[in-house]
């Protein structure tokens, strides 16, 4: 008897320790801009490479919610429930756009900085940037930024669990 409860002790320790180190619970999310209130959305639903990605209206679709897929160290590359691609940046590498996923890409991967009440400041790792709409108005299709840290609100995003079907 004694030994099970040394067990049991050590698998509630392993499980609390390993929700400490959890920064996202990992599901699937719409990417919400604090001041536009638009989420992240591959144009007009397109699953080719390369197609750009923009700010949109707030819907329960599968081409604005992103799986979220943790990496070894904490960090996140984001799946589209939609096209089952990634984010990454262009060839300019001053915007985002859809890729194929290449899980050894450092540009695929991104920081969730916490930014206070439930917000962040989404970092892509390779190149330190931040993910930021082009236009504080929230114009829709609008395409979405990587740029340096503003410590400005256009720069944070909330996450809304979200479960499309279609």
């Amino acid at each position: 008897m004694k030994k099970y409860k040394v067990m049991l002790a050590a698998g509630v320790m392993t499980v609390a320790s390993a929700s400490v180190y959890a920064q996202i619970r990992e599901n699937s999310y719409a990417i919400v801009n604090v001041v536009t209130g638009k989420v992240l959305r591959i144009k007009d639903a397109n699953g080719q490479d390369g197609t750009p990605i923009v700010s949109y209206s707030a819907v329960n679709w599968k081409c604005v919610t992103w799986d979220f897929q943790q990496t070894k160290d904490g960090a996140y590359r984001l799946k589209s429930l939609f096209s089952e691609k990634t984010l990454g940046p262009s060839s300019d590498g001053k915007t985002l756009e859809e890729q194929t996923v290449a899980n050894s890409s450092e540009e695929q991967v991104y920081e969730f900085i916490p930014a206070g009440n439930d917000t962040y400041f989404i970092k892509q790792r390779k190149k330190g940037l931040f993910v930021t709409p082009a236009d504080e108005n929230g114009t829709v299709d609008e395409p979405v930024l990587l740029q340096a840290k503003k410590n400005s609100d256009i720069q944070k995003w909330k996450l809304r669990e979200q479960h499309p079907t279609m």
